[in-house]
């Protein structure tokens, strides 16, 4: 078995500081977990915030907590570090090898888009952001850890891109191209998500958007790992 993940991420306006971390650990008894935290706002205050949520994500994930646990921990963390007046969201994506799962732990309004079993659906309702509330739980959903699945969540920034000129992703067609995409071309197709987002808002977002996707393929042809990336500085 193969896990291919992949993120894209651009900030507001298209210069800056992105408000957005996300952030890739391997679990200690086998597998990865993808990390998207939001912080309140954008530029470095927001950044502050989303990193210091997404460490102490990575952190506890390293330890060999689960995923649940996490997300709790890393609320109340926020909550008593700023006194219940600074929100984030949070998201963990994970292939878990030790429980042949897939697990998402999930405190943002934004959905994660599941492509399982040659089908799209939705893992989305409630799911209150962290740091505003003591006793705030994160949604959690497992799924078997399937050849061909495909997790793919965002932040805010993606699902609002081209509001202000009147336009939006066409969700349909997308749907479309996740059902019939190669989990190796993942990365490729990730990046190309972005761009169309960045297009719709004509160059200059008017929010962080951040794009991850964890995908996983039955592989047993190699051994080799693998990660690339392209940070502007």
């Amino acid at each position: 078995m193969r896990i291919e993940v992949a993120w894209a991420k651009m900030p507001k306006g298209g210069f800056g500081e992105s408000g957005d971390s996300i952030e890739l650990v391997e679990r200690p008894l086998g597998g990865v977990t993808l990390i998207l935290a939001d912080g309140q706002g954008s530029g470095p205050a927001a950044r502050r915030i989303s990193r210091m949520v997404a460490m102490k994500a990575v952190s506890l994930i390293a330890d060999g907590s689960r995923d649940g646990a996490v997300a709790r921990a890393v609320q109340d963390m926020l909550y008593t570090a700023r006194e219940g007046r600074v929100t984030a969201t949070l998201a963990l994506l994970s292939a878990d090898l030790h429980t042949a799962t897939m697990v998402v732990a999930r405190n943002s309004p934004t959905p994660v888009v599941v492509r399982q079993g040659g089908q799209v659906f939705r893992l989305e309702g409630h799911a209150e952001v962290i740091g505003t509330y003591r006793r705030t739980k994160p949604a959690m959903t497992e799924l078997p850890l399937d050849a061909q699945t495909i997790l793919l969540t965002y932040s805010d920034g993606l699902a609002t891109a081209g509001k202000r000129y009147g336009k939006s992703l066409p969700w349909e067609s997308i749907d479309q191209q996740l059902v019939e995409l190669p989990v190796s071309q993942l990365g490729g197709w990730v990046d190309e998500l972005i761009a169309h987002a960045i297009d719709l808002d004509q160059g200059r977002p008017s929010d962080d958007i951040s794009v991850m996707a964890l995908g996983v393929v039955m592989d047993e042809s190699s051994a080799l790992r693998k990660l690339t990336a392209s940070i502007p500085y």
